[in-house]
């Protein structure tokens, strides 16, 4: 363990970084919707997306829950070391084909094994004696035509003094915050690289595009000095208001990289690509988004929650692990898809709606606008159920749109609380299944 962590009195590193960077999210590729692609948070793992081969085969250094599972969508053969089992867990949950807990200096794999390796906010987590023995095992376990990626947060020297101009007060308060025990700048980290790999490029982001949570964190915990009036403005965004401020920093991140738009020096992120083979495009590389919109063309009943085709409206939020993986709706809300005829709808669904005995849920179901069957729900528990849908309400060749109401919505988290989540739920609903 790094004397930083023993200094911060840190004795289980793995739990550490649990509770800071557990998020219960759902990142399995069956469910990643098309249109996150321009959300901010999934910035960085767009780019790595993007400079993959179809087929090939990556390792995720410190994978936590597993960030690059969309890669499963370009076939791509998914390995996560972690010093966490609990995050192992998840991320095999979420798609990855191989997972184990390792030392980084010392990585349990044949030389060449892969063809592309990949961190994403690790290195700044590595101890500074310890860090070329990271990229030697980086190099050592890549392909002789292999390619290495990592987002990599930096040291702000403009806010920040070098480690060892720290006071101990200074520096324990600096690790307390994320456990960064090893931020360097930007040239310095290109340097460390340029060591092992002939090829080594970099572009500093995140100058200008940050998620609402992170332009936060970034103000209160590491003392960026945004302005104030910006960041009481981001305070107070609703849940819908913060997720639409993302997905438009997410876009305009996009196509500051399509436009091969190059930023100054931040002291704030850096993505760093490098290789001992011939040079290719530091973005989109291998870009090819058709996987992201897959379609399942084989006849016989449609799981809606992996089908690629299926339009979830502004009516549902995104899918969450309760488990087993399901999608809380607000007061109303449809999915529409190209099914064709259907005869049956089979679903699971379940509340966490306080009081139900005394006041029961009400529910409704539709198709195509015409009401097929209500409930009331008056008992906890996950629900199975089937509806009948008559012959000709859903037609072949035609779109179909299944609707559900709800009679209330209630708040899990207090408006009153320091809590950004302000949606007002009903039910959460898993495993729809249309049947021809």
């Amino acid at each position: 363990m790094s004397d930083l962590f023993k200094l911060a009195g840190i004795e289980d590193v793995a739990q550490f970084y649990r509770d800071r960077f557990f998020t219960g999210g759902v990142l399995d590729a069956r469910y990643f919707d098309p249109i996150s692609r321009f959300d901010i948070k999934y910035a960085r793992t767009m780019w790595v997306y993007d400079n993959v081969r179809h087929g090939s085969s990556l390792l995720d250094l410190g994978c936590g829950e597993g960030m690059l599972a969309l890669l499963k969508r370009k076939g791509v053969a998914l390995t996560g070391v972690d010093l966490s089992a609990e995050f192992l867990q998840l991320a095999q949950r979420n798609g990855y084909d191989n997972t184990c807990v390792a030392q980084l200096t010392s990585l349990p794999f044949d030389d060449a094994s892969f063809d592309y390796v990949a961190s994403l906010d690790l290195l700044g987590h590595v101890s500074f004696d310890e860090k070329d023995a990271v990229i030697a095992e980086i190099k050592r376990v890549l392909r002789h035509d292999g390619v290495t990626m990592h987002g990599i947060e930096v040291l702000s020297r403009s806010l920040h003094q070098d480690y060892d101009a720290m006071t101990e007060e200074e520096l324990l308060k600096f690790i307390s915050v994320d456990g960064h025990i090893g931020l360097e700048d930007e040239e310095e980290n290109a340097r460390r690289f340029k060591s092992f790999f002939s090829r080594v490029e970099t572009e500093p982001r995140y100058v200008l595009n940050l998620s609402c949570d992170e332009f936060i964190k970034q103000n209160d915990r590491y003392g960026m000095p945004f302005d104030a009036d910006f960041i009481d403005y981001l305070r107070n965004l609703s849940f819908n208001e913060r997720r639409a401020f993302d997905m438009a920093m997410g876009y305009v991140f996009g196509k500051i990289s399509d436009l091969h738009i190059k930023l100054p020096n931040n002291g704030l992120y850096l993505l760093l690509k490098a290789s001992n083979a011939k040079s290719e495009p530091f973005y989109n590389a291998h870009r090819n988004r058709r996987d992201l919109f897959f379609s399942n063309t084989e006849s016989g009943p449609i799981c809606v929650d992996r089908f690629s085709r299926a339009t979830f409206d502004n009516g549902w939020y995104p899918a969450n692990d309760l488990p087993p993986i399901a999608r809380w709706m607000g007061r109303r809300a449809s999915i529409q898809l190209d099914a064709g005829a259907v005869s049956k709808i089979r679903l699971d669904l379940t509340t966490h709606m306080p009081d139900l005995a005394e006041n029961p849920l009400g529910l409704e179901f539709l198709v195509n606008g015409i009401s097929l069957c209500s409930l009331s729900l008056l008992k906890y528990g996950w629900l199975e159920l089937e509806i009948d849908v008559p012959a000709d309400i859903a037609q072949p060749n035609q779109k179909l749109n299944f609707e559900i109401r709800s009679s209330r919505v209630w708040q899990p988290v207090h408006s009153d609380s320091s809590s950004s989540d302000d949606r007002e739920l009903s039910i959460a609903v898993c495993n729809i299944v249309f049947f021809d």
